[in-house]
């Protein structure tokens, strides 16, 4: 008896030292795009400069971010990208491409590139981008103003799953939760 325990506890170890070694060599994956992303919050970065005459007019000029909530910037809604291609957003699907921190995204007529970035569960896009210098003279005096303001998204990734089809296409018969039916309540109170 002695003899089969220690055959046990040998072979426990040996199998406990191969999965091991099977954990160590295989490295882990590289996040993927590919989920469903939820907004979490939304950064507002402007900076403006006035010079007037060559110098910078510090009471005209200034710079910062403000975080809002996503409900506040007016984002809704959960954006979604597929192993195929397909970017679903507010009730739209687009094609979508990511590539070295590029995210080009192609709509019916028009395709178009923004920043963006992600880990395995968070996303940030670059939604909004301008920048804008102009000058002109104003009674002999030159004035120019510098302005750039960028909109960035912050999204976690929704570990959610729902193999659902027909409840990712707005069907609502089906329910996420199944509701208990009357006659089945009814059946096993008696």
């Amino acid at each position: 008896m002695r003899k089969l325990i220690y055959t046990f506890l040998a072979l426990s170890i040996v199998f406990a030292a191969c999965k091991k070694e099977e954990e160590e060599n295989n490295p882990p994956s590289s996040p993927t795009i590919v989920g469903i992303w939820t907004p979490t919050s939304v950064d507002l970065d402007t900076s403006l400069t006035v010079t007037m005459m060559g110098m910078v007019v510090d009471s005209m000029s200034g710079s910062g971010t403000v975080t809002m909530t996503p409900y506040d910037a007016g984002i809704e809604g959960n954006l979604q990208f597929t192993n195929n291609g397909n970017m679903f957003v507010d009730g739209d699907t687009l094609d979508y491409v990511y590539s070295n921190n590029m995210l080009t995204i192609t709509d019916e007529d028009t395709t178009f590139s923004i920043p963006c970035s992600f880990t395995k569960t968070s996303l940030s896009i670059t939604i909004y981008d301008m920048n804008m210098d102009t000058s002109w003279l104003e009674m002999g005096i030159p004035i120019s103003i510098s302005y750039s303001v960028t909109q960035t998204v912050h999204c976690s990734k929704n570990t959610i799953i729902n193999n659902n089809i027909d409840q990712r296409l707005g069907n609502s018969n089906n329910s996420w939760f199944v509701k208990p039916k009357i006659d089945n309540i009814l059946k096993s109170i008696k």
